[in-house]
């Protein structure tokens, strides 16, 4: 490789190909086609037309450099222009594989030899690849050299079909945070990515970072396939750290946090099919460890959805909110979507994990509160009072309570929504509620995590546990100043004391920042993530001792939009449609005063300064729970010029500019407020758009 010149590897997220050129020889193009159930296609031609230019032969190998363990079983050829390859993972009842590619080239020749595949003096050439594993096929050797064979379509007809398929997600959103230098813009991404500083912004870069995570999540979660693990789908690794599964006390929710408000709306139907699986899965976990009802599983999963404790590792085995975390998402599909079809058809994930919880959950014997017990807060540990010995197990860590609150108030939504006539169990979903514990404030002035003040062993720990009620959740808003202000500073403090150097973590805190209105901080952020906790050479998230983690790229994506629209606040009953004090409103929460609640969607909540000084910006085609796609642009000065709204479901929704709040005893955010124009809604710095279906309100 050294001898070639021009030699340039490529990723074009705009139509989702990828390629790679060595001059002055050959050129290729490859990416996955979902419409042509191709794995991989792969164009090879001369870069400078020439007849015959084409020479290569193709072998088939998986193994760990420096070892002579193939891991396969067979390696061979099928016709002449076809090979494959299979094994097993080892063990007993093992899952088995197998590989192949085919060659097709309309002039040249191709053969076989052995195992390996021979194209020669074509002028253009197309290698087919397949795999199939013995977990969707029972003959994935078979299923393989048939898919293969079945491929008749050309290069050409499978390259346009691929990218109308990807373009009809990815083309829904676009960004703009402003313009780069000529410099940035002549160098290699890698070097781009290492001449990021907070000084030295790259704006084209950040919106290429916020689209790669869109491109990733096209890329690996697809109608019947299974959702991203820890790798996404791009893990080499026969023994991978962690079995490459998913992890569900953060990183396969963060996998999925992009999803609805970035627009790949119709992509979530792998880790719905996941969460039902759990569901039933885990009715006998809770009726064998705990003697309850409903469903529960721990921390870890697997493509079997398995919901038992996993591993031995005493700060995480026996955390059992994974299913809980994750039955909200079903939750927010049905908040952005207004789809009644898809929340009847997952109502009962949300259900059987409460009915799993009024079992499960005891009294707390000093305030009896109603707490989960064991529990641990997830992977972190604290102090026994006046010792050094670390400890985990807990009863009621405030993870755990944040999650029951926001699930007991999507259920009883949702049982609206349904029309659903179970009286008694709502009544038991309202009276757990009024018996957990509130929002406690610890001895430095943050969130309390654990259900005592204890002294947390590691201030700077890179699981944001305790802030889960301010982001994803919903409960922490400028609206309370105290739990407001305690959140606040329980993120300043985890970020102070090192928080935030993993990749997953730091994508975390900037929607924590975001929600937070920390504008500079959701920017020293993102950087960080870019800079620090990103791969130069391929925009992926660092993730060691694994290769790398994906949920943080799908963590900062999410980040990004969080900064530029916000939705999850909702607004009680008000007799005016436009308030010039937001103090003149008050806030709702799910499941308090069913039905009579308004979205309240901000605009621009937490814009850095930095991301509107290269010439404005301008976000288009995000959604808002609610039912709403919306357009925005913003000046040089990080000020609003315009913004369209378009109702998807004719819903009622607030609008206001920035982030000033809501409620007499709000945090002092942005007291001066933005003023806001909408022509037949009124003006004022809070509008009520009373919308019709499918009307857009520029």
């Amino acid at each position: 490789m050294d001898k070639m010149n021009g030699y340039e590897r490529w990723l074009d997220v705009s139509d989702g190909t990828s390629g790679c050129t060595i001059l002055p020889m050959v050129w290729t193009t490859s990416a996955s086609s979902w419409p042509a159930n191709l794995l991989v296609w792969l164009r090879c031609a001369c870069a400078f037309p020439r007849t015959g230019g084409v020479s290569f032969h193709l072998h088939l190998d998986w193994s760990t450099p420096g070892s002579l363990n193939r891991w396969e079983d067979y390696s061979e050829k099928s016709g002449s222009d076809t090979i494959i390859m299979g094994g097993g993972s080892g063990g007993f009842d093992p899952i088995i594989y197998a590989a192949g590619a085919r060659i097709v080239a309309p002039t040249g020749k191709v053969s076989t030899i052995g195992d390996t595949a021979f194209c020669r003096n074509a002028t253009e050439a197309w290698v087919y690849f397949q795999s199939w594993t013995s977990f969707r096929q029972a003959d994935p050797r078979t299923a393989v050299l048939d898919d293969l064979k079945a491929v008749t379509a050309t290069y050409p007809e499978i390259r346009a079909a691929h990218v109308a398929d990807y373009q009809s997600y990815f083309n829904r959103t676009s960004l703009n945070l402003g313009t780069s230098t000529t410099k940035q813009k002549g160098m290699t991404t890698g070097d781009r990515v290492n001449a990021t500083t907070q000084n030295t912004f790259d704006p084209e870069l950040a919106s290429l970072y916020f689209q790669f995570g869109r491109y990733l999540l096209i890329a690996t979660s697809r109608a019947g396939t299974l959702p991203p693990n820890l790798q996404g789908i791009w893990n080499s690794d026969f023994d991978p750290m962690w079995g490459s599964k998913y992890t569900i006390n953060i990183n396969l929710q963060m996998n999925y946090w992009p999803s609805l408000v970035t627009n790949l709306v119709g992509l979530n139907s792998p880790l719905y099919n996941l969460i039902d699986q759990m569901r039933i899965n885990g009715t006998e976990v809770a009726r064998a460890m705990y003697n309850a009802s409903g469903s529960v599983t721990h921390h870890n999963t697997d493509l079997w959805a398995d919901c038992a404790p996993q591993d031995n590792y005493f700060s995480s085995t026996y955390y059992s909110g994974g299913l809980a975390w994750l039955s909200t998402h079903i939750m927010q599909d049905y908040l952005y979507t207004g789809n009644t079809s898809f929340l009847e058809a997952h109502y009962d994930v949300p259900r059987d994990v409460m009915l799993f919880y009024l079992d499960f959950m005891t009294e707390e014997p000093i305030h009896g509160w109603k707490v989960t017990n064991p529990s641990i807060s997830p992977e972190n540990v604290y102090y026994l009072p006046n010792t050094t010995i670390e400890e985990a197990i807990t009863m009621g860590p405030t993870i755990d309570i944040s999650l029951i609150w926001e699930l007991i108030g999507y259920t009883l939504e949702a049982m609206e929504a349904l029309g659903m006539q179970e009286a008694g169990f709502k009544q038991e979903l309202l009276t757990l509620r009024s018996q957990l514990p509130p929002i406690q404030i610890s001895y430095f002035g943050g969130v309390q995590e654990w259900i005592y003040d204890y002294k947390e062993q590691d201030p700077g720990h890179r699981h944001f546990s305790p802030l889960f009620r301010l982001f994803p959740g919903s409960q922490i808003t400028s609206a309370n100043a105290t739990s407001f202000d305690a959140a606040k500073t329980t993120l300043m403090r985890r970020l102070s004391h090192g928080d935030g150097d993993t990749g997953w973590s730091r994508a975390w805190a900037i929607s924590l920042a975001a929600r937070s209105f920390l504008n500079d901080e959701v920017h020293h952020s993102l950087v960080h993530l870019m800079k620090n906790l990103t791969y130069s050479i391929s925009l992926l998230d660092t993730g060691p001792p694994a290769p790398f983690q994906i949920h943080g790229n799908f963590g900062g994506t999410a980040g990004i939009a969080e900064a530029l629209i916000q939705s999850h606040e909702l607004v009680g009953p008000h007799k005016s449609s436009t308030v010039n004090k937001g103090t003149q409103l008050k806030p709702a929460y799910w499941g308090y005063g069913i039905g009579s609640k308004t979205t309240l969607l901000r605009l621009l909540p937490a814009l850095p300064t930095q991301w509107a000084e290269n010439g404005g910006g301008s976000v288009n085609g995000v959604l808002a729970r609610g039912g709403f796609e919306v357009d925005i642009s913003w000046n040089s000065k990080a000020e609003l010029t315009g913004a369209n709204i378009t109702s998807l479901l004719g819903h009622s929704v607030w609008v206001t500019i920035g982030s000033e709040s809501i409620e007499d005893e709000a945090a002092k955010t942005d007291l001066a407020g933005s003023p806001i124009k909408i022509d037949g809604a009124g003006s004022g710095r809070f509008v009520l758009l009373a919308t019709e279906k499918g009307k857009r309100i520029p």
